[in-house]
């Protein structure tokens, strides 16, 4: 589950930054180019997805079918890729970067949700037999901030950066669902970048655990 509400002390001080009007320091690493624009990768014409276009239509009825619980779902996806990527067996892992690999075919697609409702869709990139990485693409929901009337900590005008995965992502191929399944991805983190247009935020850490979503 997330531990939006878990890490109190997180949210404390991050409002106590607030209350003082000042910054947290600014992450180096650009925001995800695709997340930013408002555009999702899981589109028809994607050449990524030229052999297996019926991925977009799942990916567009999971991230349409499943609501939020505490906030709006966020606009924008955000999309990581990692080279390879196999630690173990089912495990993925590594070190994330962002944006969305498309010069191989995507062959599957796995997916997660989490208590809060966010989705994880992870593919798998191929070219031929041989597995050349795989795609991490979050549609995330709003988190209001816990003092009313100070900005929201995850919103559509703060970026989602720096991914990570540190205890991996393990995935289940059975396809009951119609597509793969994330069957842990446990206390993953992104980081809510301060907004571009409100002096008033600071880079807020989001923790997220993912399993794999009910489609009965």
């Amino acid at each position: 589950m997330k531990s939006r509400f878990k890490y109190s002390l997180q949210i404390t001080l991050t409002a106590c930054l607030l209350l003082l009007g000042s910054c947290g320091k600014k992450n180096t690493v650009n925001s995800n180019p695709t997340g930013a624009s408002g555009t999702s990768p899981f589109y028809v014409g994607n050449p990524a997805l030229s052999s297996n276009p019926n991925i977009v239509n799942q990916v567009q009825a999971i991230r349409a079918g499943i609501a939020c619980l505490n906030g709006p779902r966020l606009a924008n996806d955000v999309s990581f890729f990692i080279n390879g990527g196999s630690i173990s067996g089912t495990t993925i892992g590594g070190n994330w970067q962002p944006g969305f690999m498309n010069s191989g075919t995507i062959s599957n697609l796995y997916v997660g949700v989490s208590l809060y409702r966010d989705i994880m869709f992870l593919t798998k990139v191929t070219n031929g037999s041989q597995v050349i990485g795989y795609n991490v693409t979050l549609s995330f929901c709003g988190v209001p901030n816990a003092y009313v009337n100070y900005p929201a900590l995850v919103s559509n005008d703060r970026a989602l950066i720096n991914f990570q995965a540190p205890n991996g992502i393990t995935i289940n191929t059975a396809t009951s669902c119609g597509y793969g399944l994330i069957a842990a991805a446990m206390n993953t983190i992104i980081v809510s970048q301060r907004s571009t247009t409100n002096p008033y935020t600071s880079d807020f850490p989001v923790y997220t655990s993912f399993s794999k979503p009910n489609c009965q």
